[in-house]
């Protein structure tokens, strides 16, 4: 699923400035002053007061290379929390593939097939009520429901990723595969070059504002080692992690929905280009089809020319 994010994933020159020159620049100033002066306001004052009495900053020609080499460290600092937010997003995507994420895949995964016990109990408690009229079935289907929300909470599937996030985006590999017999992860490479622009710019929004949340949660990150000075760091470093925590799972839950979408809408418009007989929607029959032709299945040694 990691490749297939970076099908859709925007350019990072086309908003340098924006992204990393002037965060950049705002966490040096932040960083200086934390580090030299920590919590004394008065004496942050004063060293300002002293800066700006300097006859050197009223010079153009120095005040230019101090803002030249400001900027540089600027985007240098800002590249660096950018690779810093990229650990994160593939943390947060993760496979059970190491000691530590098996641990947390096995331990969502129990907390998950309880919830789904209690969630089949209950819609079998409903369903009978149902049948013989003997208590409220309206009420018991209300919290079947419930508990299929809480069920949610934890994944749409059944656990296969350390994170919620990652469960989420590789949520929508899996029920497609389980709607259509098609694999996502082959198909969407020839899906997207079908896809009308519309599309193709709703899903590099979602890409981009999901990229957006794993670089907040970066900042929150090293505004928190600032805290080590400056106390009130922590507080701004924990503040920015938490929203951009919230971010990352409203916006990954966005691009899931438009990735399933996708194939919703434009499945037929694969089959079509691929040769693939669909002539109402897609089906199951057209789906395994497609996936044997994309992932070369039917192809052997003695296919050789």
């Amino acid at each position: 699923m990691t490749k297939l994010l970076e099908t859709i994933g925007g350019k990072l020159a086309d908003r340098w400035w924006q992204l990393l020159v002037l965060p950049g620049a705002l966490y040096l100033m932040v960083a200086v002053a934390a580090l030299r002066y920590g919590t004394d306001i008065s004496g942050l004052t004063r060293g300002v007061d002293q800066l700006a009495a300097d006859p050197a900053t009223r010079s153009a020609g120095t005040l230019g290379v101090v803002l030249l080499g400001l900027a540089a460290a600027a985007a240098l600092v800002g590249l660096a929390v950018r690779a810093l937010g990229s650990v994160i997003e593939r943390i947060w995507l993760a496979e059970a593939t190491h000691p530590v994420t098996r641990l947390l895949t096995r331990r969502r995964l129990r907390r998950w097939e309880a919830a789904e016990q209690r969630y089949q109990s209950a819609l079998l408690a409903a369903g009978r009520a149902h049948v013989t009229g003997s208590v409220d079935a309206t009420a018991l289907a209300r919290d079947a429901e419930r508990l299929a929300l809480a069920r949610d909470r934890i994944a749409l599937t059944a656990p296969r990723r350390a994170f919620w996030l990652g469960d989420r985006i590789d949520a929508a590999d899996l029920r497609v595969l389980s709607a259509y017999h098609l694999d996502l992860v082959s198909a969407w490479p020839r899906l997207w070059l079908v896809l009308p622009e519309q599309a193709r710019a709703a899903l590099q929004v979602a890409r981009s504002d999901f990229s957006s949340a794993t670089q907040l949660v970066a900042w929150g990150v090293a505004y928190l080692l600032l805290g080590v000075a400056c106390w009130p760091a922590l507080l701004v470093g924990a503040g920015t992690a938490v929203v951009g925590w919230r971010r990352g799972r409203a916006t990954g839950s966005v691009l899931a929905e438009l990735l399933e979408s996708a194939v919703d809408v434009h499945g037929r418009d694969l089959a079509a280009t691929m040769g693939v007989d669909c002539p109402q929607r897609l089906t199951r029959d057209v789906g395994e089809q497609l996936t044997s032709l994309l992932r070369k299945d039917n192809w052997t040694e003695g296919d050789r020319p």
